[in-house]
């Protein structure tokens, strides 16, 4: 039986886990006051915000900016966090988000914190309809040096939790024809290789795409 295990910056305890990187927040300042609407793409944005808040009293105010957030898992944590969640995106890569929500930003001021290094183009995308748009790098990942005593076994089902999840497997671990990735997400799919056998889960919520995985055949 293949053994499932999902990769990515944290541990579980229903999965085997491998953690292949982790997030570093930076210190940064932002005036909010002008802000009407919050871009929202990943958790990590949200932890970001939080811990800024703990440094500068004025930034604890994102909580009152509506956020247009990507996954329900994110809403989810804006909410637990304090925040107001306006829109959740219906589709998961940040192109596709950006064409749902361009013609509901038009008149307002966009806060955009998101990592320093940017795998989609829903920047571009929103700057080309002439959105009002302030993107701010608020986090980035970094790579762990894993030990190969961690390196998942032959034939193993590999669920990626993000683009530079892989990223940072490869630099760790050759890639091995009898593994199998699925990607969490549209993006990190598209990140995905052409050459090695890949997967999408139909579900964001790791605890699902786990549960798919286990009833699936592969």
């Amino acid at each position: 039986m293949r053994e499932i295990i999902v990769v990515g910056y944290q541990a579980y305890d229903f999965v085997q886990s491998l953690v292949v990187g982790e997030i570093k927040y930076f210190d940064f300042y932002c005036d909010l006051s002008s802000f009407d609407a919050l871009l929202i793409t990943s958790k990590n944005s949200i932890h970001a915000l939080v811990h800024t808040s703990t440094l500068y009293q004025q930034m604890q105010d994102w909580t009152k900016i509506p956020s247009f957030v990507i996954g329900e898992g994110s809403a989810k944590v804006v909410l637990q966090k304090g925040g107001r969640v306006e829109y959740i995106a219906k589709h998961s890569t940040g192109e596709e988000f950006a064409q749902e929500i361009a013609s509901k930003l038009q008149f307002r001021q966009v806060y955009y914190p998101h990592a320093k290094k940017i795998i989609s183009s829903l920047d571009k995308i929103l700057l080309s309809y002439h959105i009002n748009l302030y993107s701010q790098s608020v986090y980035e990942a970094c790579p762990k040096i894993l030990p190969n005593s961690l390196a998942p076994k032959d034939g193993s089902i590999l669920l990626f939790t993000a683009p530079s999840a892989f990223e940072f497997f490869i630099q760790n671990y050759a890639w091995k024809d009898d593994y199998i990735a699925v990607a969490l997400g549209k993006t990190t799919f598209n990140f995905f290789p052409n050459k090695i056998k890949a997967h999408i889960s139909p579900f964001q919520n790791i605890q699902k795409a786990v549960e798919y995985l286990q009833n699936l055949k592969l």
